[in-house]
């Protein structure tokens, strides 16, 4: 008898000023009403432009996940000398560790790209690491197909099907599209938390059957068992986020997520020292 989870929050994204070249909805402990550990935060963005310059992180996992439905590719560079051309459903993975600059942006002005930014904090043990960057290209995300599902697996393992990335923490990032009225389950260890976030259509989820619509959001009871979803007649798109909680203490300032207030300050010294490298402009590259 398969056992599941029980929803312990339902929150939604909270949608931020936008416009037609940039626009996001956030997900964070804030909209969720609950620690999602070791998440930070999700942004769920829509991009038609370069909107933002190259900036400084530290202390955590920097992830972008391209949807398949983008218009065109999307670049990453950073300061560590990695210059990648994204095509839609492309996985990018900044393990920023003691700190990287770098910025992303469509290749092309005006053409759509759709994902998620999510930002996964490394344990204390890692924070202070050379940065590196794992990369998996969207047509070669595997695939794994069920009646009535199409699993895209980003990061860890579904059934038989496991990511080409090896994802620091063992994170699990599934991207679910489900056909109208059908049915899925996946199961997880107690050690992980699991956020189920819709980015399409609706399903209804967990032994509660509560309908979650498009952009809503919902965490489940740290047990062991499966996340159950249904999807309503219109069937649904929804993301599935499951890792170890860290439990241990967070500090934050802008871009950089540290365990104490020293490791903090030292890391703010260290971008303004330059100690977290330079990143030259495409016209100079």
């Amino acid at each position: 008898m398969t056992i599941y989870r029980n929803i312990a929050s339902i929150g939604g994204a909270r949608k931020r000023p936008g416009s037609y070249e940039f626009s996001a909805a956030n997900v964070s402990s804030g909209s969720v009403g609950r620690d999602i550990d070791p998440v930070i935060t999700i942004d769920h963005f829509h991009i038609r432009a370069p909107m933002f310059a190259p900036h400084p992180h530290a202390g955590f996992s920097a992830v972008t996940y391209l949807f398949e439905d983008g218009e065109g590719e999307f670049i990453n560079r950073d300061s560590l000398g990695d210059r990648v051309v994204a095509r839609p459903g492309a996985v990018i993975w900044t393990v920023t560790g003691s700190g990287v600059l770098h910025e992303e942006y469509p290749a092309t002005r005006g053409k759509l790209s759709h994902g998620l930014q999510i930002f996964v904090n490394l344990p204390a043990a890692e924070k202070l690491l050379r940065p590196r960057l794992l990369f998996v290209d969207g047509p070669d995300v595997p695939v794994r197909e069920l009646p009535g599902a199409r699993l895209r697996v980003a990061a860890g393992t579904s059934g038989d099907v496991h990511s080409k990335l090896e994802a620091p923490g063992d994170i699990t990032l599934l991207d679910v599209k489900l056909e109208p009225d059908a049915v899925f389950e996946e199961a997880f260890p107690a050690d992980r938390s699991v956020l189920a976030y819709v980015i399409k259509g609706s399903t209804l989820v967990g032994n509660e059957g509560r309908q979650l619509g498009t952009l809503e959001v919902a965490s489940f009871a740290d047990v062991e068992g499966a996340v159950l979803l249904r999807a309503t007649s219109e069937g649904a798109q929804v993301v599935l986020i499951a890792g170890r909680p860290l439990r241990e203490p967070l500090v934050s300032h802008g871009p950089f997520v540290m365990n104490t207030e020293q490791q903090l300050a030292s890391a703010i010294e260290r971008y303004r020292a330059g100690g977290m490298g330079a990143l030259a402009s495409e016209n100079d590259t």
